[in-house]
């Protein structure tokens, strides 16, 4: 049980950025017997898992259930035990056996809409997650319910999977409301927004996903297919810029970056980039100097406010 936690608990804090890419986010309350405790799960594509450890972890979740075969609680948790380790098609059929018993269970919706959303069932995965969201969407502190941030946010991704991005926004925005910080959510919540040629809301999403993750290269991907759209080479050229500054091409960064802030000097987003990628290059002066600029054209700027904090800290030293 201790090894169990002690992986959850590695797989929370083990990541640079809570959210990037794919993520399944689960909240979980475990009720075995005497034992009582809840965690989270986190999936990203920083985390990894020992052969050994993921085998044991199953043996004993599975063992537990063999130990307490009547405990929903127990069989659930062997389910997300599966859902932890991707093995989608366990977890469903577990969470269907608990269902059959305790049709009211909630934590059996969760389960069903994760496991079909992650394994090529977007349709079957609409009404569980739906359901399960409609049972905790009117909480007062939805900020602070996991399990409800990640079934909003797949159920946008099982819609936009079907080909159905009208339908995907209230989910995504579900899912960016209710969490703030999720760059993913907001991406994918551009994407739906591109999708029905929203392209002012999209960018909003795409410059917000990448405050929170600097290096997003998707969302810079989808961010310079919009201004090609709309026909803005020069933003164009800023969004490219950051993609190459992702792909850690300083040099080739800051040859679109400072065409494109010689093109439009009054876009503080250019600066800000110039700045991430002259403190990249470890050139100090240049990048407080693009901060400075950055936060002339907009005082609210964060990656400047943040950045140029940082190089004045690292030009005292």
């Amino acid at each position: 049980m201790k090894n169990f936690f002690k992986l959850l608990n590695d797989r929370l804090f083990s990541s640079a950025y809570q959210v990037q890419r794919v993520i399944i986010l689960v909240a979980i309350l475990i009720v075995a017997g005497s034992v009582s405790f809840g965690t989270y799960y986190y999936f990203d594509r920083y985390a990894s898992t020992q052969q050994p450890v993921q085998e044991k972890t199953i043996a004993e979740a599975e063992q537990a259930v063999r130990d307490d075969p009547g405990n929903p609680d127990v069989r659930l948790a062997l389910s997300e035990t599966y859902l932890l380790y991707s093995r989608f098609d366990d977890a469903a059929a577990q969470a269907l056996q608990v269902q059959k018993e305790y049709p009211d269970e909630m934590r059996v919706y969760f389960v069903l809409g994760i496991s079909y959303a992650n394994n090529g069932n977007p349709e079957m995965a609409l009404e569980p997650l739906q359901k399960f969201i409609d049972s905790r969407k009117d909480e007062e502190m939805p900020g602070l319910d996991k399990q409800l941030q990640a079934a909003s946010y797949y159920l946008g991704e099982s819609y936009m999977q079907l080909g159905q991005p009208e339908k995907a926004i209230q989910p995504f925005e579900n899912a960016v409301d209710w969490s703030q910080t999720d760059a993913d959510a907001m991406y994918k919540l551009g994407t739906a927004y591109s999708g029905i040629k929203d392209y002012d809301k999209a960018l909003n999403m795409y410059i917000a996903a990448t405050t929170f993750v600097p290096d997003y290269l998707e969302a810079y991907d989808a961010m310079a297919a919009t201004y090609d759209i709309l026909n803005e080479p020069d933003l164009a050229n800023y969004a490219r810029g950051m993609m190459a500054y992702s792909k850690k091409d300083y040099q080739g960064a800051l040859d679109l970056l400072l065409k494109s802030a010689q093109a439009r000097p009054d876009f503080p987003l250019t600066f800000a980039g110039i700045g991430r990628v002259y403190e990249a290059l470890g050139d100090l002066p240049n990048a407080k100097i693009a901060y400075e600029t950055a936060l002339k054209l907009d005082p609210n700027n964060f990656t400047a406010s943040i950045g140029i904090q940082r190089v004045e800290a690292g030009l005292k030293k």
